[in-house]
């Protein structure tokens, strides 16, 4: 029983929790539910699951509310919201007060089975790096990826590793750069490097998206291209680099990653999550590379009377 996974699904519509859990449980998930936010975090802080899928807009405890009450109290369980058009304005509120991620309901079939094993694993990654010692005041590494995207959660749970040496970011933060780190590789593997549209996930279930990504690993020139993660963290801050050899895109092009309303949007997903949990964003180089920056609170100073 020590391996079953158990997701909470918090919904106050006996359908959607029916739905989610018709999604969830075909993957061997442990699901149990809730009908708003009270009766959610009482049982997260009683029974505290792997992983909570909530609804936004509930009676008496509402999503964005149990977000931040899990986060104050530093339970240390991701939250992925489920969000209907209109309610943008406070998925993004919740995910600045520390949500992991969001899937649209317009989405819940192609996304929300990928975004849960996808945050399951970084969270595992994040919890089995403990901190080594007193060790580091700074550190610049840099790796060269194959556009293998399984390499991806290890990759991201060594950066916490060393982000746990030397910075001082609580585990909400350590899970937001995880996921902020997440899909910017992903995108310069799949978008970048080879030059795949995610306007194929709209096609057949994603089939056809799945399909162009196993056929242009095997194929030149994409084959040959790699992505150049550079990492340079000190007690104040850490900044990701993060650079592909494909073509570059116009900026232009690109929805806002600033604006709330492109929650709902699938190409503009990404770019949102990534603005909101760093603190700076820049790209650069007609689009082939983003620099993030996340910088780390202070630590308090104990004054001796």
């Amino acid at each position: 029983m020590s391996d079953v996974v158990r997701v909470l699904v918090v919904d106050d519509s006996a359908t959607q929790r029916c739905l989610l859990q018709s999604i969830l449980k075909p993957a061997g998930y442990q699901i149990d539910t809730a009908s708003d936010g009270v009766e959610a975090l009482a049982y997260v802080k009683e029974h505290p699951p792997q992983l909570v899928v909530t609804d936004l807009k509930m009676p008496h405890m509402d999503g964005l509310q149990l977000v931040r009450e899990i986060s104050q109290l530093q339970l240390n369980v991701p939250v992925i919201l489920t969000t209907a058009a209109g309610s943008e304005m406070v998925a993004a509120e919740a995910l600045h007060a520390g949500a992991a991620s969001y899937v649209p309901k317009a989405g819940l079939g192609r996304l929300l089975l990928t975004t849960v094993r996808r945050i399951l694993e970084l969270h595992k990654a994040t919890q089995q790096n403990q901190s080594l010692a007193d060790c580091l005041s700074s550190m610049t590494i840099e790796w060269k990826l194959t556009n293998d995207q399984s390499l991806v959660p290890n990759l991201i749970g060594r950066v916490e590793s060393i982000l746990e040496e030397v910075a001082n970011y609580d585990q909400g933060q350590q899970m937001q750069i995880a996921m902020a780190l997440d899909e910017a590789i992903v995108n310069a593997i799949v978008h970048g490097n080879l030059e795949v549209s995610s306007d194929l996930r709209r096609i057949d279930d994603g089939q056809p998206y799945l399909d162009k990504i196993k056929e242009r690993i095997a194929m030149k020139p994409y084959c040959d291209r790699r992505v150049v993660f550079r990492l340079q963290v000190s007690r104040n801050q850490a900044t990701f680099t993060i650079r592909d050899q494909g073509p570059g895109f116009c900026l232009e092009d690109v929805a806002d990653a600033t604006d709330p309303a492109n929650l709902e949007k699938e190409g503009g997903r990404g770019l949102l999550l990534i603005n909101t949990f760093m603190d700076e964003v820049q790209h650069h180089g007609g689009g082939t590379e983003i620099v993030m920056t996340k910088y780390c609170p202070e630590i308090p100073v104990e004054i001796e009377a």
